[in-house]
């Protein structure tokens, strides 16, 4: 099966071109593999996204890993501490 390999075209400014470089310089790499890894890294995330929240806290909780802090006096209770104030929308 072969697959289909398709090229993209942007125009960027001077700025972006020299901070995109730049960027790619300092982590040793082309400029084409850094794009890559970035396009690469969105279609990881969105198959990250596909996982329900709770489905990592589950498989946790039946591995069995965590059974030592059963065991682990509570430090910390509800009483502890100040209440965190709620986040205020800016204006835009």
């Amino acid at each position: 099966m072969h697959s289909i390999v398709r090229q993209l075209n942007i125009k960027l400014t001077d700025t972006q071109h020299e901070e995109l470089r730049r960027h790619a310089a300092r982590r040793r790499t082309p400029v084409a593999w850094l794009i890559k890894d970035y396009i690469d890294s969105l279609a990881d995330h969105q198959a990250a996204d596909g996982v329900r929240a709770h489905e990592p806290t589950q498989a946790a909780a039946r591995g069995g890993s965590f059974e030592w802090l059963s065991d682990e006096p509570d430090l910390y209770t509800a009483a502890d501490g100040e209440p965190v104030p709620p986040r205020t929308r800016r204006r835009k």
